[in-house]
């Protein structure tokens, strides 16, 4: 006889925040200790001046992330700034750390990039939604994300052309096969 175990049987989620919040949060954001997790922060505001590579801002931004984390526990396994929005691949020692490191690492880079002192508020909301946290696998799922920080930073640099991902990337792609198929049976 064969025993369940309802944790077990039900599929654990690993992905939490960003677009896929709408309103509050209804649950707990899911965090592994033992088991990489990719954090996406994203502020439409940082265009143009307020950009996070701006001359003068690009490498206080990585050297607050990195300073945060060494005094929160959090390991940054990779780092990549793409103008307006920030990824990076995180391990935390503890829920708490975590939280605290995210909490501050977004306040800071805000108040740089507004340039606003602490206690002096502007009226408006800097990040568009909640960090996006997706837990990762190690082995090929690891690598895999790791190459897609790293294509975002070569696109954000100007040396690989943007490449489009996702479900637009496939109809596209779709679009194409088909526009193909019309143009060779016209030639024939």
């Amino acid at each position: 006889m064969q025993y369940h175990f309802k944790s077990f049987d039900k599929e654990f989620k690993k992905d939490f925040g960003g677009s896929l919040l709408r309103g509050n949060a209804r649950e707990a954001r899911p965090i592994s200790l033992k088991r990489p997790m990719h954090l996406v922060m994203r502020s439409s505001l940082a265009r143009g001046e307020l950009s996070f590579l701006h001359r003068n801002r690009s490498k206080k931004i990585e050297t607050i992330v990195r300073r945060t984390a060494s005094s929160k526990g959090v390991k940054v396994y990779r780092f990549a700034n793409s103008g307006n929005h920030l990824h990076l691949i995180v391990l935390p020692s503890s829920r708490k750390d975590f939280n605290a490191f995210i909490r501050s690492v977004s306040g800071l880079i805000a108040r740089i990039t507004l340039g606003v002192e602490r206690g002096s508020a502007k009226a408006l909301r800097f990040w568009d939604a909640r960090p996006f946290t997706r837990i990762i696998e190690w082995g090929r799922d690891y690598k895999r994300a790791c190459k897609y920080v790293l294509q975002n930073t070569l696109e954000a640099l100007g040396f690989i052309p943007y490449q489009k991902r996702g479900l637009r990337a496939r109809k596209d792609e779709h679009s194409l096969r088909k526009r193909k198929v019309i143009i060779d049976r016209s030639a024939a």
